[in-house]
């Protein structure tokens, strides 16, 4: 695993972590608790893109595509909420 990797692997969570430590308001655990299986799972959904381009599968490029937009779709709702 690349440098490179990591950095895309850690992006949404470091993004999502900085929006929350931004925000002005509240926040309750189980917002706190959601936040954290978001992240967990956008940093699983990146190393299973990363393994599915690494064995070359032709569906990789699609994987890893809508699994970008999902990760922005994300960090727009987290943006737009918080």
């Amino acid at each position: 695993m690349m440098f490179g990797d990591v950095i895309n692997v850690l992006f949404t969570s470091v993004v999502i972590l900085w929006i929350v430590k931004t925000y002005k308001g509240k926040i309750d655990h189980r917002t706190k608790e959601l936040i954290a299986i978001v992240i967990g799972l956008i940093i699983i959904g990146n190393l299973a893109g990363f393994l599915i381009v690494q064995s070359g599968s032709r569906w990789a490029l699609t994987y890893t595509l809508s699994f970008v937009f999902v990760q922005w779709v994300i960090l727009w709702s987290f943006a737009r909420n918080f």
